[in-house]
């Protein structure tokens, strides 16, 4: 198979108010506006370069980083780039994340303004010690204030992110957090288990041993808690009331096509995995991306296996149009395997993990990539 269209946008912004203690995604906790305006440029080019190689966009993501560490008028500079140089679908989905601290009434208007119908913000923890225990600055006093000012621009699918197996934190503190996130209403919600990534500031202070019980009792308190509010999971951290899924996230674990701007971002054509230099200085002097290449079949087992992340897996029908491939022809002795082993349901027209196969999700990745 040729390589496809890109059908999604991912642009990295790669400043930050304060690098938070456990994040090891690439990002600077402070540039100057020049810098800004140098990073401004450069997107700008980088989507000139790219906006031939794209469908209609079904959905646009803007990471980092924290993209609102953007003063206003740069923010209303990168969606005012978006949506000049690229065509959108008419029903694109276009997600910001934010922090608290800077998703101030000013930035909600020129989020609305610019085209973003959909906001993630990183709350982590509503838990005060254990915002600390990571490193996490700013208040959320003005959590509450900034979603209704979101909503009174009709943006109102809105996604908190929260965060359990924190430094100190308990079950019951957990469950503190879901409550309140809850009293919120948010249409989405992401609850990450903390993974204590090796180059990270809270690896050098805070040795991890991950605790699978402990890390079972926090699963089963999400799903107890958020179903309550009809908030379903329907990938192993992320639950969503009916129609509020990520679009974004969920055509890419089931291999979709996107272009990644930025430096460190990555894009996928079908076939080959391209990653921008995890360096600013680099990005901004055009070094080539690093090019992921793997055989057409080994492709389409990653394709298959990240596609198991999700509650619904895959229709056959489905991943054959995606990849070109046959499941069963591919990996059907693993699919076997793992339906003997309860990770799995498995027929002949689908396949999707249990709720083992959730918890245990790597299992699915050995065995299928």
């Amino acid at each position: 198979m040729p390589p496809s269209p890109y059908t999604s946008l991912y642009v990295h912004v790669p400043f930050c108010n304060r690098k938070c203690d456990y994040c090891a995604f690439y990002s600077l906790g402070h540039a100057d506006p020049d810098l800004r305006r140098r990073y401004l440029d450069r997107l700008r080019d980088e989507f000139d370069a790219n906006a031939g190689l794209c469908a209609p966009l079904d959905s646009i993501f803007i990471g980092g980083g924290t993209p609102t560490a953007l003063a206003p008028g740069e923010m209303a500079e990168l969606l005012h780039a978006i949506r000049t140089t690229f065509t959108l679908a008419p029903d694109c989905e276009w997600s910001s994340e934010a922090n608290p601290e800077s998703l101030t009434p000013e930035m909600a208007a020129v989020l609305a303004e610019g085209g973003v119908n959909r906001v993630s913000v990183g709350v982590q923890s509503f838990i005060p010690h254990e915002r600390q225990a990571i490193g996490r600055r700013g208040s959320l006093d003005r959590l509450a204030d900034s979603l209704d000012c979101l909503r009174r621009r009709h943006v109102d699918n809105l996604n908190l992110d929260l965060m359990f197996l924190l430094p100190g934190q308990t079950p019951d503190s957990f469950a503190r957090s879901l409550r309140q996130a809850l009293d919120l209403h948010p249409t989405h919600l992401s609850a990450y288990a903390l993974t204590i990534e090796e180059h990270s500031i809270l690896a050098r202070r805070h040795p991890h041993q991950p605790d699978d019980e402990l890390f079972v009792t926090f699963w089963d308190t999400a799903d107890r808690l958020l179903a309550t509010a009809g908030l379903q999971r329907y990938e192993i951290s992320n639950f969503a009331l009916p129609g509020r899924r990520c679009r974004h996230n969920d055509d890419i674990w089931h291999g979709a096509t996107y272009l990644g701007c930025g430096p460190s971002a990555t894009s996928f054509d079908g076939l080959t995995r391209f990653t921008q230099p995890h360096s600013l200085n680099a990005w901004l002097h055009a070094e080539p991306p690093e090019r992921d290449e793997l055989p057409p079949p080994q492709r389409a087992c990653e394709i298959l296996a990240f596609g198991m992340r999700t509650l619904q897996g895959w229709n056959f029908d489905d991943f054959t149009a995606r990849t070109g491939f046959d499941a069963l022809d591919l990996r059907g002795n693993q699919l076997r395997q793992l339906r003997q082993r309860g990770l799995i349901t498995l027929s002949d027209t689908a396949a999707a993990p249990t709720r083992d196969g959730l918890l245990f999700n790597d299992d699915l990745l050995i065995e299928l990539i």
